[in-house]
Protein backbone atom coordinates (compact mmCIF):
# COMPACT_ATOMS: atom_id res chain seq x y z
CA UNK A 1 0.00 0.00 0.00
CA UNK A 2 1.37 3.37 -0.97
CA UNK A 3 2.03 5.72 1.97
CA UNK A 4 -0.48 8.45 2.54
CA UNK A 5 0.65 11.92 1.71
CA UNK A 6 -0.50 14.98 3.57
CA UNK A 7 -2.75 17.35 1.67
CA UNK A 8 -0.94 20.54 0.75
CA UNK A 9 -1.95 23.51 2.83
CA UNK A 10 -4.23 26.00 1.11
CA UNK A 11 -2.21 29.00 0.03
CA UNK A 12 -3.56 32.21 1.57
CA UNK A 13 -3.99 34.00 -1.76
CA UNK A 14 -6.04 31.09 -3.14
CA UNK A 15 -8.38 31.22 -0.15
CA UNK A 16 -8.76 34.97 -0.53
CA UNK A 17 -9.52 34.57 -4.22
CA UNK A 18 -12.17 31.98 -3.43
CA UNK A 19 -13.81 34.27 -0.86
CA UNK A 20 -13.74 37.20 -3.26
CA UNK A 21 -15.47 35.11 -5.94
CA UNK A 22 -18.14 34.16 -3.41
CA UNK A 23 -18.67 37.82 -2.55
CA UNK A 24 -19.06 38.73 -6.20
CA UNK A 25 -21.48 35.83 -6.71
CA UNK A 26 -23.65 37.32 -3.94
CA UNK A 27 -23.65 40.66 -5.76
CA UNK A 28 -24.61 39.02 -9.04
CA UNK A 29 -27.53 37.32 -7.33
CA UNK A 30 -28.55 40.59 -5.65
CA UNK A 31 -28.65 42.31 -9.05
CA UNK A 32 -30.85 39.53 -10.42
CA UNK A 33 -33.24 39.93 -7.50
CA UNK A 34 -33.40 43.68 -8.00
CA UNK A 35 -34.14 43.29 -11.69
CA UNK A 36 -37.01 40.96 -10.78
CA UNK A 37 -38.16 43.46 -8.15
CA UNK A 38 -38.30 46.26 -10.71
CA UNK A 39 -40.36 44.10 -13.07
CA UNK A 40 -42.80 43.32 -10.27
CA UNK A 41 -43.14 47.04 -9.55
CA UNK A 42 -43.95 47.61 -13.23
CA UNK A 43 -46.58 44.85 -13.14
CA UNK A 44 -48.28 46.30 -10.07
CA UNK A 45 -47.00 43.97 -7.33
CA UNK A 46 -45.01 46.30 -5.05
CA UNK A 47 -45.29 44.15 -1.91
CA UNK A 48 -43.59 41.16 -3.55
CA UNK A 49 -41.10 43.54 -5.15
CA UNK A 50 -40.27 44.91 -1.71
CA UNK A 51 -39.70 41.40 -0.40
CA UNK A 52 -37.22 40.69 -3.20
CA UNK A 53 -35.40 43.95 -2.51
CA UNK A 54 -35.11 43.02 1.18
CA UNK A 55 -33.64 39.64 0.20
CA UNK A 56 -31.24 41.41 -2.16
CA UNK A 57 -30.03 43.59 0.70
CA UNK A 58 -29.24 40.47 2.71
CA UNK A 59 -27.27 39.03 -0.22
CA UNK A 60 -25.32 42.29 -0.37
CA UNK A 61 -24.64 42.07 3.38
CA UNK A 62 -23.01 38.68 2.80
CA UNK A 63 -20.80 40.22 0.14
CA UNK A 64 -19.93 43.08 2.50
CA UNK A 65 -18.71 40.71 5.21
CA UNK A 66 -16.76 38.61 2.71
CA UNK A 67 -15.18 41.78 1.32
CA UNK A 68 -13.98 42.67 4.82
CA UNK A 69 -12.32 39.25 4.98
CA UNK A 70 -10.67 39.82 1.59
CA UNK A 71 -9.34 43.17 2.83
CA UNK A 72 -7.92 41.57 6.03
CA UNK A 73 -10.26 43.56 8.26
CA UNK A 74 -11.98 40.43 9.60
CA UNK A 75 -10.18 37.06 9.77
CA UNK A 76 -11.87 34.15 8.04
CA UNK A 77 -13.32 31.75 10.58
CA UNK A 78 -16.06 29.13 10.55
CA UNK A 79 -17.83 31.27 13.17
CA UNK A 80 -18.75 33.58 10.29
CA UNK A 81 -20.77 30.92 8.48
CA UNK A 82 -23.88 31.27 10.69
CA UNK A 83 -23.71 35.05 10.19
CA UNK A 84 -23.88 34.55 6.43
CA UNK A 85 -27.05 32.48 6.72
CA UNK A 86 -28.85 34.23 9.59
CA UNK A 87 -31.37 36.83 8.40
CA UNK A 88 -31.11 39.01 11.51
CA UNK A 89 -27.31 39.10 11.36
CA UNK A 90 -27.44 40.25 7.75
CA UNK A 91 -30.00 42.90 8.66
CA UNK A 92 -27.63 44.17 11.37
CA UNK A 93 -24.86 44.38 8.78
CA UNK A 94 -27.19 46.43 6.59
CA UNK A 95 -27.44 49.00 9.42
CA UNK A 96 -23.66 49.39 9.23
CA UNK A 97 -23.74 49.62 5.45
CA UNK A 98 -26.46 52.27 5.58
CA UNK A 99 -24.12 54.37 7.72
CA UNK A 100 -21.31 54.00 5.18
CA UNK A 101 -23.56 54.64 2.17
CA UNK A 102 -26.47 56.79 3.37
CA UNK A 103 -29.34 58.20 1.36
CA UNK A 104 -29.08 61.81 0.21
CA UNK A 105 -30.74 63.32 3.28
CA UNK A 106 -28.49 61.46 5.72
CA UNK A 107 -25.42 62.22 3.59
CA UNK A 108 -26.12 65.96 3.65
CA UNK A 109 -26.67 65.89 7.42
CA UNK A 110 -23.39 64.05 7.94
CA UNK A 111 -21.50 66.56 5.79
CA UNK A 112 -23.12 69.50 7.60
CA UNK A 113 -22.10 68.05 10.97
CA UNK A 114 -18.45 67.94 9.97
CA UNK A 115 -18.15 71.00 7.72
CA UNK A 116 -20.61 73.47 9.27
CA UNK A 117 -20.71 72.40 12.91
CA UNK A 118 -17.07 71.20 13.15
CA UNK A 119 -18.13 67.93 14.74
CA UNK A 120 -15.77 64.98 14.69
CA UNK A 121 -16.93 61.96 12.68
CA UNK A 122 -18.68 59.53 15.00
CA UNK A 123 -20.46 56.25 14.77
CA UNK A 124 -24.17 56.50 15.67
CA UNK A 125 -25.31 54.34 18.63
CA UNK A 126 -27.48 52.15 16.37
CA UNK A 127 -24.47 51.33 14.18
CA UNK A 128 -22.11 50.70 17.09
CA UNK A 129 -24.61 48.45 18.81
CA UNK A 130 -25.47 46.62 15.59
CA UNK A 131 -21.80 45.59 15.58
CA UNK A 132 -21.74 44.80 19.31
CA UNK A 133 -24.87 42.65 19.07
CA UNK A 134 -23.52 40.85 16.01
CA UNK A 135 -20.22 40.08 17.75
CA UNK A 136 -21.37 39.29 21.29
CA UNK A 137 -25.04 38.33 21.22
CA UNK A 138 -24.86 36.39 17.96
CA UNK A 139 -21.35 35.07 17.27
CA UNK A 140 -20.37 35.06 20.95
CA UNK A 141 -23.37 33.06 22.10
CA UNK A 142 -23.11 30.63 19.19
CA UNK A 143 -19.49 29.97 20.19
CA UNK A 144 -20.28 29.53 23.90
CA UNK A 145 -23.68 29.46 25.61
CA UNK A 146 -22.19 29.28 29.11
CA UNK A 147 -21.22 32.93 29.57
CA UNK A 148 -23.30 35.87 30.70
CA UNK A 149 -22.84 39.59 31.28
CA UNK A 150 -22.05 40.85 34.77
CA UNK A 151 -24.61 43.56 33.96
CA UNK A 152 -26.95 43.39 30.98
CA UNK A 153 -25.84 45.95 28.37
CA UNK A 154 -28.22 48.70 27.34
CA UNK A 155 -28.22 48.42 23.58
CA UNK A 156 -29.61 50.98 21.18
CA UNK A 157 -33.35 50.39 20.82
CA UNK A 158 -33.38 50.17 17.02
CA UNK A 159 -30.39 47.81 16.78
CA UNK A 160 -31.87 45.58 19.47
CA UNK A 161 -35.26 45.52 17.73
CA UNK A 162 -33.63 44.29 14.51
CA UNK A 163 -31.73 41.62 16.45
CA UNK A 164 -35.03 40.55 18.04
CA UNK A 165 -36.67 40.13 14.65
CA UNK A 166 -38.56 43.36 13.97
CA UNK A 167 -37.25 43.74 10.43
CA UNK A 168 -37.67 40.04 9.70
CA UNK A 169 -41.32 40.24 10.72
CA UNK A 170 -41.84 43.24 8.46
CA UNK A 171 -40.23 41.37 5.58
CA UNK A 172 -42.38 38.28 6.12
CA UNK A 173 -45.51 40.46 6.26
CA UNK A 174 -44.89 41.46 2.63
CA UNK A 175 -45.88 37.99 1.38
CA UNK A 176 -47.38 35.80 4.15
CA UNK A 177 -50.81 35.58 5.77
CA UNK A 178 -50.58 35.31 9.57
CA UNK A 179 -52.79 32.72 11.26
CA UNK A 180 -53.93 33.24 14.86
CA UNK A 181 -54.39 30.71 17.66
CA UNK A 182 -58.07 30.30 16.79
CA UNK A 183 -57.25 29.49 13.17
CA UNK A 184 -58.35 32.83 11.74
CA UNK A 185 -56.30 35.06 9.46
CA UNK A 186 -54.91 37.79 11.71
CA UNK A 187 -52.93 39.72 9.09
CA UNK A 188 -52.86 39.81 5.32
CA UNK A 189 -49.74 40.63 3.28
CA UNK A 190 -48.82 44.28 3.64
CA UNK A 191 -50.03 46.36 0.72
CA UNK A 192 -47.33 48.82 -0.26
CA UNK A 193 -47.19 51.60 -2.82
CA UNK A 194 -44.85 51.53 -5.79
CA UNK A 195 -42.97 54.46 -4.22
CA UNK A 196 -42.30 52.42 -1.05
CA UNK A 197 -41.05 49.49 -3.12
CA UNK A 198 -38.78 51.82 -5.09
CA UNK A 199 -37.31 53.18 -1.86
CA UNK A 200 -36.43 49.66 -0.69
CA UNK A 201 -34.94 48.79 -4.08
CA UNK A 202 -32.91 52.00 -4.17
CA UNK A 203 -31.55 51.22 -0.71
CA UNK A 204 -30.42 47.83 -1.96
CA UNK A 205 -28.73 49.54 -4.90
CA UNK A 206 -26.80 51.88 -2.60
CA UNK A 207 -25.61 49.00 -0.44
CA UNK A 208 -24.68 46.95 -3.50
CA UNK A 209 -22.49 49.75 -4.86
CA UNK A 210 -20.74 50.00 -1.49
CA UNK A 211 -19.98 46.27 -1.34
CA UNK A 212 -18.70 46.34 -4.90
CA UNK A 213 -16.34 49.23 -4.14
CA UNK A 214 -15.11 47.32 -1.11
CA UNK A 215 -14.39 44.21 -3.19
CA UNK A 216 -12.70 46.33 -5.86
CA UNK A 217 -10.20 47.60 -3.28
CA UNK A 218 -11.40 51.21 -3.18
CA UNK A 219 -9.29 53.08 -0.62
CA UNK A 220 -12.35 54.92 0.73
CA UNK A 221 -15.36 52.78 -0.20
CA UNK A 222 -17.82 54.52 2.09
CA UNK A 223 -18.42 57.51 4.34
CA UNK A 224 -16.36 57.25 7.56
CA UNK A 225 -15.08 53.82 6.52
CA UNK A 226 -12.07 54.14 8.84
CA UNK A 227 -14.39 54.18 11.87
CA UNK A 228 -16.18 51.02 10.79
CA UNK A 229 -13.00 49.22 9.76
CA UNK A 230 -11.38 49.87 13.12
CA UNK A 231 -14.50 48.74 14.99
CA UNK A 232 -14.58 45.47 13.06
CA UNK A 233 -10.87 44.89 13.68
CA UNK A 234 -11.18 45.44 17.43
CA UNK A 235 -14.31 43.32 17.83
CA UNK A 236 -13.20 40.43 15.67
CA UNK A 237 -9.68 40.35 17.09
CA UNK A 238 -11.43 39.07 20.24
CA UNK A 239 -13.35 36.33 18.38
Amino acid sequence: MAPRTAKPATRPHLKTHRIERAGRACLTNARRLLEDAQQLEDFGSPSTACYLSAIAQEEVAKSFLLALVVRDVVPWDKKLLPVLSDHRCKQLLCVVMDFLSPDLEAFVESCNAVVLRNELPRMPPAVADALNILRYEKIGRWASKSWCWAEDPEYDRDALAIANGRQERVKQAYIYVDIGADGSATALPTMLTVEEAQTERERAGRLLALAERLLDGDAAPGLDFDLVREAFRILFAQA
